[in-house]
């Protein structure tokens, strides 16, 4: 594919499980407009609207939004929780430069967790959409093995939702050199909102766009 030099790289966020939707990334996002990067996300779904709980057609827009900017754009993905692994499954089916996943959800404490630590009780999905987020996880988790995209990984030590041991075993099953784990002492799930953790990765992810990582070479 031949793509437009006159175009910078366009960054398109993914994210997680919850009410919250796009609006996980605001702080990176205001974050990345500033330094004039080109960013879009979509909401996978509306709560409210019954057709919407089938996980297959979340990635299916997300597949849509990749489309409208791949024909001559550097798409550089960006993955949340659920997101992450969504993330990474569509990186394989389309040519993405890079991949990042933060706190990506290859493996859960369990669905009350989940529900009890980041969604809030008047703010709790309907019980299909949460039948769904396990969907997810089980039919595309695997296809980290197939990953062939420089990939950072950001996760805090102290998750109380993702396992900081999901990331370490899961970045192992990428079958090859360019990738990177950072792990951050402080912080929670919700690694964007945290006032300590959410600007050292969003330093992290803007260094990542940048070149910056030596260690991660962009994929030809």
């Amino acid at each position: 594919m031949i793509f437009n030099k006159n175009k910078k790289p366009v960054v398109i966020a993914i994210h997680g499980f919850g009410k919250r939707k796009s609006k996980e990334f605001f702080n990176l996002e205001t974050q990345l407009k500033k330094l004039k990067i080109d960013f879009k996300t979509i909401d996978l779904f509306d709560e409210k609207v019954e057709d919407d709980a089938h996980w297959e057609n979340w990635i299916a827009k997300a597949q849509d939004l990749i489309k409208t900017y791949s024909f001559d754009r550097e798409i550089i993905l960006i993955g949340f929780s659920m997101g992450g692994v969504i993330a990474n499954y569509l990186s394989n089916i389309n040519n993405v430069k890079k991949l990042v996943m933060i706190a990506p959800a290859f493996e859960y404490l369990n669905i009350t967790t989940i529900i009890n630590h980041i969604i809030k009780p008047k703010n709790k999905l309907p019980q299909k959409f949460t039948t769904q987020f396990s969907e997810v996880i089980n039919n595309l988790k695997d296809y980290i093995s197939d990953n062939k995209v420089p990939t950072l990984i950001i996760h805090c030590e102290d998750d109380e939702v993702i396992p900081i041991s999901s990331s370490i075993k899961y970045i192992e099953k990428i079958n090859h050199e360019n990738k990177i784990l950072v792990t951050l002492s402080k912080g929670q799930h919700r690694i964007l909102d945290d006032k300590i953790a959410g600007p050292i990765a969003i330093n992290l992810i803007i260094d990542f766009i940048e070149n910056k990582f030596l260690h991660l070479k962009s994929a030809d």
